[in-house]
């Protein structure tokens, strides 16, 4: 059990770190930095970071990386949000990144950032008066959660920020009546799918989340149309100040911070639409957000409250999974997976590796919801692109390529598209898995006898009782089937 979690939001806007110590339930902030980076406007127009506003993006990180270095990889997460998630060479950034910070970098879903922001707002307000609407305006997304207590129920993230908004639509500085109009459009747009749906659940208060929300209220306040929180008349009269003001340049409005100067119009025009969509007169502001959601998931980690146990639980409940059989599957490949953990995984954390390859042996199976034929195939296409609760792109990926690959032919070049550690890791845990699944292939209640294994880099050899194999013909005839499986590979299985 650990104390000292830190978590790090890579932000469409700034760049967030916090580090906090858990007590009696409660996280108390030791630190916090914060750096105005703008990812978001460095994209060029082939949607790559600018070799520019990569190195700015890295010069900050340098300095972050200097207050974690020190910290164990389970207390530290690190995610990218929507700017990471559109620009075509993020992986290049990534990867210098994650030699800056000692630790590796997650891409999450929109819909992922949605849950943490909600974990992080409801960890941190006050009122409790039933659901509640929460709305988080970053740099390139819009996150809007309808959720109870703790529990997130309704969950959007949609591709309108402060600053992706303000360089479409106001780009030349000026902000005129027009562009105002046009930009209110488009975020219309983008609220009008969800309208119905939201207003049909119903919500009690409505909580605004982040920089953006915080510096709207700070100018409502500073300039005197609202005494508390944001109004819709004290958004309206925002906005009319901004038209005044004609461009960014002039733009003077008391509260407003010159670093959030540049990007104010967009936010301010997203939250108009939002409180005009969904009929809002008055929103607070928490003061949690994303990054304090990530330390909350963390000391659920932590506590073996894990939110992608539970997301994977939910995922074989819902497409019927067979239990008993799924879980036959898991506990051999737990079983083989310890005696050979300490050759193949000496420098990984061994504890998440293995959590990786029971969740994709309670998954293996999954695609049978759909058809016997290729349901390794189908399994694959089902996880890889659903939206699983607390896991990142990468992790899915993984986790598809491992449910794929299970059985028949071994398709390598799958854990091309994940990261080096990963990639290594993978390979081998799909040879478990496969091993653990084979070993189970008669489904029976009575688990077959468990091999001895033991691994050399690529070599694997199995020890089985005296005699069993001659007595288990079929299983004997699988294995040496998965003889040539391997051997394609590049790996060799021996048994005897």
């Amino acid at each position: 059990m650990h104390n000292i979690f830190a978590a790090i939001d890579l932000g469409s806007n700034s760049f967030h770190m916090i580090i906090g110590r858990h007590e009696s339930g409660q996280i108390i902030i030791l630190d916090k930095l914060r750096e105005m980076v703008r990812l978001a406007s460095g994209l060029d127009e082939e949607k790559n970071i600018t070799p520019e506003m990569m190195q700015k993006a890295l010069d900050c990180l340098s300095r972050f990386g200097e207050r974690i270095s020190h910290l164990h990889a389970d207390v530290v997460r690190i995610v990218g949000t929507n700017t990471l998630r559109k620009a075509r060479n993020s992986w290049q950034f990534m990867r210098q990144a994650e030699e800056l910070l000692g630790h590796p970098i997650e891409i999450i879903s929109g819909i992922e950032e949605a849950r943490l922001i909600y974990s992080g707002v409801s960890h941190n307000v006050d009122i409790d008066n039933g659901k509640r609407l929460v709305v988080d305006i970053g740099g390139g997304s819009t996150e809007i959660i309808i959720g109870e207590r703790f529990q997130p129920i309704l969950m959007e993230s949609l591709y309108m920020g402060c600053v992706n908004m303000t360089k479409r639509f106001f780009n030349s500085g000026n902000i005129t009546q027009k562009k105002v109009d046009r930009a209110m459009m488009y975020a219309m747009m983008q609220l009008e799918p969800h309208i119905k749906a939201y207003k049909k659940m119903g919500w009690e208060d409505s909580i605004g989340a982040s920089g953006t929300a915080r510096a709207i209220r700070s100018i409502a306040i500073e300039e005197g149309l609202s005494e508390q929180g944001i109004t819709n008349k004290s958004l309206k009269g925002i906005l009319d100040k901004l038209i005044q003001a004609g461009s960014i340049d002039d733009i003077s409005l008391a509260g407003l911070k010159t670093e959030r100067k540049p990007v104010i119009v967009g936010g301010v025009v997203v939250l108009n639409a939002i409180f005009n969509a969904f009929d809002i007169e008055h929103m607070t502001i928490s003061g949690g957000a994303l990054r304090e959601g990530i330390l909350y998931d963390l000391v659920g980690r932590d506590e073996n409250n894990d939110s992608r146990t539970e997301s994977v639980e939910s995922f074989a409940e819902r497409f019927v999974v067979d239990h008993e059989q799924s879980n036959r599957v898991m506990q051999t490949a737990t079983q083989l997976f310890d005696q050979i953990k300490d050759d193949w995984l000496k420098n990984q954390d061994q504890e998440d590796v293995r959590k990786h390859l029971q969740w994709a042996a309670r998954l293996h199976e999954v695609g049978l919801c759909i058809a016997h034929s290729q349901y390794n195939m189908h399994g694959a296409y089902m996880v890889g692109h659903a939206d699983l609760t607390g896991f990142s792109r990468q992790d899915q990926k993984l986790l598809a390529a491992l449910i794929q690959l299970h059985r028949r032919s071994m398709q390598m070049d799958l854990f091309d598209e994940i990261d080096s550690d990963s990639k290594k890791i993978g390979k081998r845990l799909v040879i478990i898995l496969r091993l653990a699944a084979l070993l189970n292939r008669s489904r029976a209640d009575t688990p077959p006898p468990l091999p001895d294994i033991s691994v050399d880099k690529k070599t694997i050899q199995l020890r089985f009782e005296e005699n069993w194999l001659k007595e288990h013909p079929l299983t004997q005839s699988d294995l040496e089937a998965e003889i040539n499986y391997l051997d394609k590979a590049g790996f060799q299985l021996s048994i005897q």
